[in-house]
């Protein structure tokens, strides 16, 4: 019996907008922004949001007393405002069903539960700098600074799974961003037939959650009140998405068997650190931030005689990521396992003759053998080689 089926979805919005911009001589600049938006993502009670802005600039290398010639542009910028996120699935508001065919008989099952409150994520930005163009443009670009704080933020909170569903989507607190974003470009040479260009730029920023409301405080870890959710952990004071897991201990000597950090209590009530083998008696821990502390892009450009050459690059520097990857690689082969790949390091596990291996023996049906732990953490950072450009353009002749 082969199944069928089909759906429809719909997503509408709404908004009003209005702008005004002001601009004195090319010396003075303002504007300022309203709108009124509506989404169907959310209950009709909660589908309106309000949202504006406002800026002002000032090209202070136009003013009679700035007499530094080798300055082509000097602005001053600063802005704040807000806009709105309605960036999750339909529907959901409200709870759903679907249908499916039980011995011939159509029945209906639980698909979702919804939730009614949910509404706009909001965020609020702070925006200072300065734009700049030195050397009759040889050199130009942009110093910023930000703080960007997301009220009401849209998360998916996790139910145990004894209430019938895996959780709902809901405001789930604020949340900060403050940092800094550099934008350069150069031009390196400029001649008759030959020009040759670069650019950097770069962004680096902290974040932290801020605020938890009550509802959502249905843990405490190391002080910080918040929820779990997945391999995650959202509480005040951290950032987005800190880690939260077991403890990787390396592997027991004798049997090859992984290991993991525990919590005890000893008779006199003080807690100490301990080892285990049993994986579902591990503890969890807060591990790494998956923030990167640097990341942005640079490239170059070179034209020659109608001949344009051009490479792009984006990198990161910190942070941190799970590794699934790897670690479905690394793990044991089981009864359902046939036809998988395995990584070569599995050639590096414990056994009798390598008794000092941080890698777990290699034992058909153990399946802890990558079990999710902190040991498949892995530094984030990145180099990666965007594009190439080459091309030619013909004369006009």
């Amino acid at each position: 019996e082969n199944g069928s089926n089909s759906y429809t979805t719909k997503y509408n919005t709404e908004g009003y907008f209005g702008r005004a911009q002001y601009d004195y001589d090319g010396k003075y600049f303002a504007s300022a922004s309203f709108r009124r938006d509506a989404s169907s993502r959310f209950h009709p009670d909660n589908r309106w949001g309000n949202f504006w802005s406002a800026g002002i600039a000032w090209n202070i290398a136009k003013e009679d007393f700035f007499t530094a010639e080798w300055m082509d542009l000097f602005k001053f910028k600063a802005s704040y405002g807000s806009q709105g996120n309605d960036n999750i699935g339909n529907y959901l508001y409200t709870n759903t069903y679907y249908l499916s065919n039980n011995e011939g008989r159509p029945a209906l099952n639980f698909g979702q539960r919804g939730n009614e409150d949910i509404t706009w994520e909001t965020n609020t930005n702070f925006n200072i700098g300065t734009d700049f163009e030195l050397l009759k443009g040889k050199l130009s670009g942009s110093v910023e600074y930000f703080y960007r704080l997301t009220s009401d933020m849209l998360y998916f909170f996790s139910y145990p799974m004894s209430t019938g569903y895996k959780g709902v989507y809901d405001n789930v607190g604020d949340m900060s961003n403050t940092g800094i974003e550099v934008a350069l470009n150069a031009n390196i040479m400029r001649r008759k037939n030959l020009r040759w260009d670069a650019y950097l730029n770069f962004t680096h920023y902290a974040n932290k959650i801020v605020k938890v409301p009550e509802k959502n405080r249905v843990e405490n870890v190391d002080g910080h009140p918040g929820f779990i959710s997945g391999s995650s952990y959202v509480g005040e004071g951290l950032p987005i998405n800190t880690f939260y897991l077991k403890k990787y201990a390396g592997v027991e000597p004798e049997t090859g068997l992984s290991q993991w950090y525990v919590d005890r209590t000893d008779h006199s009530g003080k807690t100490y650190r301990d080892v285990t083998t049993t994986y579902s008696e591990a503890s969890y821990y807060l591990c790494d931030n998956p923030i990167p502390d640097l990341y942005g892009g640079f490239g170059t450009s070179l034209s020659f005689f109608g001949v344009d050459v051009s490479l792009a690059f984006t990198y990161q520097i910190g942070g941190v990521a799970y590794d699934s990857g790897y670690a479905s690689y690394m793990a044991s082969p089981v009864a359902t396992s046939l036809g998988r790949n395995f990584h070569k390091d599995v050639l590096k596990s414990w056994s009798a003759d390598n008794k000092a291996s941080d890698i777990p023996r290699f034992q058909y049906g153990d399946i802890y053998t990558a079990a999710a732990s902190d040991r498949f953490l892995t530094n984030a950072s990145y180099l990666n080689f965007q594009n190439a450009q080459i091309g030619y353009t013909l004369p006009s002749r």
